[in-house]
Parts: C-alpha cells; structure tokens; sequence
C-alpha cells in the first residue's frame, strides 16, 4: 500500500512518525518546504518527499489531508487526474461538512473520500513539533457518510488505532461540527475575547493562574482559525450566541444580587463539569 501524507506539519507529521509497519505501506509525503521532508526522510519517518503535491497523490491507495480545508480541496482538484481509481481520501480538518460537500462535488465516484479528526494538537505546529505520541489515547472521529464504502471507513478506523488513538467515534458530518464548535472553536473565541479587554495590560499580578489557564489558547494560527470559523459559521455563531444567554443570566443575578440564583448556576454548572470528567 502506498500512503500518501499531504502537509508534513505537526499532524502530518505525528501520523507519518506512527504509520511505519500499517498495512506494510510505502509513506510518502508533500510539503510546501523541502526542509521538512529532508528532516523526515533523514529521520526515517517517510519513503519519499515531494514539493510538488501531485507527485504524492500518484499511485497513492490511500491519502492523507493535513492541510488547512480550502488548501487541501485546491490539491485535490490540482490533482485529480493521478489519483488512481479505487483510492480512498482521508482529512484531519477541524470542520466536516465543508470537507464532505466540497469532495463530494470535486471527487469521481471511484475514489472514496472518509471525514476524519484526531482530537489531538500542540500550541506549537510544524514538522519539527510533531511527536510519535501525540495521539496516545487521543480520540479520533471519522464522519462517513451513506456513499462510503464499508471498506474504505474501515481503513480509517484502523490507521486510527495503528498511531494510538484509543477512542475511535463514528458521528456525522453535521453533529462533527455543532459540537466541535463547542469544545474547540468556541474556547478559542472565549480565550480571545479575554485578551480583547484593555484589563488584560494591567493584569500582571494580578491573577494566580486563572487568568492564564483561561487565555492560554488565544496563543493563536489566525490565520487557520479564521478559516475554520467560517467554514462552520452556522454552528459556531449559534454556540457564541449560547454563550451571550448564559453570560447575560449571569450579569442579572450579579446585578439584581439573586444569591439564590448564582448559587444555582454555580451548582449545576459544577454537577455538569463533575459528570463530564466522570465520562471522560
């Protein structure tokens, strides 16, 4: 079998330091920098390294997305005329129903395209950042859709346990990105906006730690999450707007001194975190 990885960053490359012995595979890879894929090959992570993307996805069975969404569906079209019949596509994107619609509108019915997204990840990116445990329990979510081939999701599934992810989950496209608009994209709206306030400059001692555990993700790829929010605008918009309501309940029983309401949000609030650290 011959792997392809397009984008040799921190996923990329997490999973290319994992892949060796899967299915007997050949791994090859595209990036943009060749310094990267000298690193690679030197470290003896990947078979071949290419510049130019449609070298990797030739002849590749099975191919690995692991650029930002729009740039990996441009490749894709770029490269559509090599990508062998048969072949199965695979993603890393934070956001699965732009990554769905979009494949499913570029791709021939003979290559099969299966949503997927490690939940794993490092405030810092690039090759040289990428580990051979970054995904050691790490969940892993694959997003297949009624067009897919059982055989094609169940490849995904197994090079998801191959790099040591140990909760692999089946969802949909949709449910993929109303809740991830939660856990991910709305904690890095938060952390951002606590930055936004002019408190932040006169804060320095003023915080024993709450304020960094806070903020400590709007150390920020704007130029990637700008995109990813976007692409779910709808689902995120809606968990900003959430949000708003909860904060307002707050400001209310603060203002109007409702200790019985502050209590009771404060209570609930806590029996919901302590139920979800129990599940998790």
């Amino acid at each position: 079998m011959r792997i392809a990885i397009i984008g040799l960053g921190l996923i990329g490359g997490s999973i290319a330091r994992r892949l060796r012995g899967f299915k007997d595979s050949q791994i090859v890879a595209y990036n943009r920098s060749k310094e990267a894929l000298d690193l690679a090959l030197r470290d003896g992570v990947i078979d071949e390294g290419y510049t130019d993307a449609r070298e990797a996805f030739s002849g590749a069975d099975l191919i690995i997305l692991c650029l930002y969404p729009k740039l990996n569906i441009e490749k894709v079209k770029e490269s559509l005329d090599v990508i062998k019949d048969g072949a199965v596509i695979s993603d890393v994107s934070g956001v699965k129903q732009f990554m769905v619609d979009n494949m499913r509108e570029i791709l021939p019915k003979t290559v099969d395209f299966v949503g997927a997204h490690p939940m794993a990840g490092r405030e810092v990116g690039g090759y040289k950042s990428s580990t051979d445990t970054l995904f050691d329990n790490a969940s892993f979510l694959i997003t297949p859709t009624k067009d897919n081939n059982p055989k094609s999701v169940e490849l995904v599934r197994d090079l998801a346990k191959y790099i040591g992810c140990s909760n692999v989950v089946t969802t949909t496209p949709h449910e993929h990105d109303a809740i991830i608009a939660y856990t991910s994209q709305l904690m890095h709206v938060v952390a951002v906006a606590l930055c936004d306030n002019p408190m932040i400059e006169r804060s320095t001692y003023f915080s024993a730690g709450s304020l960094r555990d806070c903020t400590r993700v709007a150390k920020i790829n704007e130029v990637m999450w700008s995109e990813l929010f976007i692409e779910n605008k709808t689902e995120l918009v809606k968990r900003i707007r959430e949000m708003e309501e909860s904060l307002e309940k707050m400001a209310v029983a603060t203002e109007n001194e409702d200790v019985d309401e502050l209590q009771r949000i404060m209570r609930e609030s806590c029996q919901k975190k302590l139920k979800w650290l129990e599940e998790k």
